[in-house]
């Protein structure tokens, strides 16, 4: 893997196509040395270019998170260990609904347009984040 030098967070990009990723590698992952972030993730997509971006993302309680939606995009949350909660909000920034991620509720799909943040429950959460590409930061993300 190597950094990403393009990202507003500490991101890595994978260097070769197939990947297999276990549970150990993923908490070991989270737990090296320079890699103590409030947010990191790993981008399965080689290319902000590709079709289909799918990012593994180690949040710790401590991120605060933006309100946001994409408008062109639906969008896909996979919890992998820990729990957050997603919060969805109207235009006037009042949180309309909370979606909890956990073991036994572990996938949530955000259609586009919607308006929410993510913010971890447990001291660290894994999760996974997946939507269409290529991805145009001037198109397609807004925030509240």
């Amino acid at each position: 893997m190597i950094v990403d030098p393009k990202s507003r967070s500490l991101s890595f990009r994978l260097e070769k196509g197939l990947q297999v990723f276990s549970r150990n590698f993923l908490k070991n992952f989270s737990k090296k040395k320079g890699t103590n972030q409030s947010i990191m993730r790993i981008c399965l997509n080689k290319s902000y270019k590709n079709n289909f971006h799918q990012m593994i993302i180690f949040q710790n309680k401590t991120y605060i998170p933006l309100i946001k939606k994409e408008i062109r995009k639906d969008k896909s949350f996979i919890i992998i260990e820990g729990k957050q909660k997603i919060r969805i909000y109207n235009k006037q920034k009042k949180v309309i609904k909370n979606i909890y991620l956990n073991k036994s509720n572990f996938i949530c799909w955000i259609p586009k347009n919607t308006y929410y943040d993510n913010v971890s429950l447990t001291k660290r959460s894994i999760h996974i984040e997946s939507l269409a590409g290529p991805f145009d930061k001037d198109k397609d993300r807004t925030f509240l």
